[in-house]
């Protein structure tokens, strides 16, 4: 069975932090935040009022290598204790698809992993953890 999931919007983003509570993740995303914090702070010329070009496009680079990074971290952790968040998963991959959380929990285990890897895979889940570690750089 081949489901299609629709994009996230703000409203997931309390479902997003639920589970990212339930994994206990915060240490690691902190330590995440603390290890960017370091990478782009440092001296700063307060003569020049504006990057360049070349200055915002390596910022947001790192930006989307911090993200790129979060992402990896948090669907390791996922992964590892998707046992604590059986509940939260399924309810959140049956709002993505449209169908109920029954419809979820009796797919095959082809066709779940596969919407768990969909789902990790969702630029818009990129898109939030790049846009949270380039708000680090300002």
């Amino acid at each position: 069975m081949d489901l299609e999931m629709r994009e996230l919007k703000g409203d997931d983003l309390f479902t997003l932090l639920a589970i990212v509570g339930k994994l206990g993740v915060e240490e690691e995303m902190m330590l995440l935040f603390e290890e960017n914090v370091e990478e782009t702070t440092g001296p700063q010329d307060h003569k020049k009022k504006k990057p360049t070009k070349a200055e915002l496009a390596r910022l947001e680079t790192e930006a989307q290598r911090r993200g790129m990074k979060a992402v990896a971290g948090l669907t390791q952790k996922a992964l590892r204790n998707i046992k604590d968040i059986k509940v939260e998963i399924n309810d959140l991959l049956a709002k993505l698809t449209g169908e109920d959380v029954k419809t979820v929990e009796n797919l095959s285990l082809v066709d779940y992993t596969k919407l768990i890897t969909q789902f990790f895979k969702k630029p818009e889940l990129r898109d939030f953890f790049t846009s949270i570690a380039s708000l680090l750089q300002q």
